[in-house]
């Protein structure tokens, strides 16, 4: 049995390696809407060329969810880890031999595999080396990474294309994600779990998996989170300049301010979730859509004219409550999963995230075009949050730390549930 110090050293590297895969992934992605005017004056690209690359990033995203959580059930975290961030890396290199539209389209569609799979990949991670009281608290410390990688991409790739090229700043991206991946091969190791599961456990896992109703209403929540997400930040400055007439610069550093909010809020919603709530989750993720529902009748009814103070404190609202949720879901999804499918659990709740994100605004769009007006479409994504609410209903949350024990043949943690307990906190979504 390892020493506590030497526990806390593990979780101290491992921490460490999942929130430089967090980081730099996702900067290779967002560097493409940093650079889009640069890469379409220099490849020549119609607005139509460039929608592909935009739509390759998000159908490899999509399409990655679920094939790496079941491999890392399989195989492990470790070399799901390397091989993600290799490849993409490799490929945004390779832009400084072929800086071309078809090198690109290939760059893009690995990174959005890639930052599909990281997500699922490191919060198996977090779900594996960290004890149920300080997994939220560790899982938005991880949905902070990912934002301030868009903060990076926006601050830092155009100065740098400006000086060097486009293909040169992606392949500075692409140098960072080798190093990354050579980081978890010296430092990262799979948490030991005894006896590795057989083929059969695997099956019966994902068997128990599949017909786990209250798993299935979760992962629904996830995808009308998504698409609530992705609705708001894709028409927000649109409609605060066609609607409501304010400048463009202004309208997207309020955009800006909500994802600022949300950034601060994830560690003290983990926070506050670990330590006063005792590992419950769901109070507050339905906190949080009540809160956003709030956020967008008011953003509905707000007339022209209206004072920019009163719209900042709208959409501060909106940023801690319709933006923040990332680390809670990813924790308690996994957590209702069970240990024994924690990979594949990962993965299809971030699957249905992807395709609320996918499915939504357009939607949203096509709504705002047959009415002329944006009130009915605000409305969509209120319906999204009150059905929300109902999937996660009232309730313990979902860890079944007798799934957990029987999965790993490990006795219970000490602080966690009872089975008669764990049996509560399974039933209610």
């Amino acid at each position: 049995m390892q020493p506590a110090s030497a526990n806390v050293r593990d979780r101290r590297v491992i921490l460490t390696l999942v929130l430089m895969a967090q980081f730099i992934v996702p900067i290779g992605l967002f560097g493409l809407g940093a650079l889009g005017p640069m890469i379409r004056e220099a490849l020549q690209l119609s607005r139509e060329q460039f929608g592909y690359v935009t739509s390759l990033c998000a159908f490899g995203a999509l399409c990655a969810g679920l094939p790496t959580g079941w491999l890392a059930d399989r195989v492990g975290v470790r070399w799901l880890l390397i091989a993600g961030q290799v490849v993409s890396g490799v490929a945004l290199v390779t832009l400084l031999l072929w800086p071309t539209y078809g090198a690109l389209l290939l760059g893009m569609l690995l990174v959005g595999v890639a930052h599909g799979a990281i997500i699922v990949l490191t919060t198996k991670a977090l779900v594996d080396w960290f004890p149920r009281e300080r997994r939220a608290t560790v899982m938005g410390a991880k949905a902070m990474a990912m934002s301030g990688a868009g903060s990076v991409a926006g601050l830092a790739l155009p100065p740098l294309a400006l000086r060097l090229g486009w293909h040169q700043a992606f392949a500075t991206v692409g140098g960072l994600l080798v190093a990354s991946a050579v980081g978890v091969l010296l430092s990262y190791r799979d948490r030991g779990q005894g006896q590795p599961p057989t083929a059969p456990q695997l099956a019966a896992a994902s068997r128990r998996l599949r017909h786990d109703l209250h798993f299935w209403r979760l992962v629904t929540v996830g995808f009308l989170f998504g698409g609530v997400f992705f609705g708001f930040t894709a028409y927000l400055t649109l409609y605060l300049h066609e609607r409501l007439g304010y400048p463009p610069v202004l309208a997207g550093s309020l955009l800006a301010l909500a994802h600022g909010t949300a950034t601060a809020s994830r560690v003290p919603y983990g926070w506050v979730s670990d330590r006063w709530l005792r590992g419950e989750r769901r109070v507050l993720l339905r906190g949080m859509a009540v809160g956003a529902m709030g956020a967008l009748l008011a953003l509905a009814l707000l007339p022209p004219g209206t004072p920019v103070p009163v719209l900042a404190v709208i959409i501060l609202l909106y940023g801690a409550s319709g933006l923040a949720w990332g680390g809670l879901y990813q924790t308690l999804a996994a957590e209702v999963a069970g240990r024994d499918a924690q990979g594949l659990g990962a993965g299809i709740s971030m699957t249905l995230v992807q395709l609320g994100s996918t499915v939504t605004p357009p939607v949203f769009g096509a709504l705002v075009d047959a009415t002329g007006s944006y009130t009915v479409a605000w409305g969509l994504l209120m319906l999204w949050l009150l059905g929300a609410v109902g999937l996660l209903g009232p309730g313990q949350s979902g860890l079944a730390p007798q799934v957990e024990a029987r999965s790993t043949g490990h006795a219970q943690p000490s602080g966690s549930l009872s089975p008669k307990e764990g049996e509560q906190a399974v039933s209610p979504v």
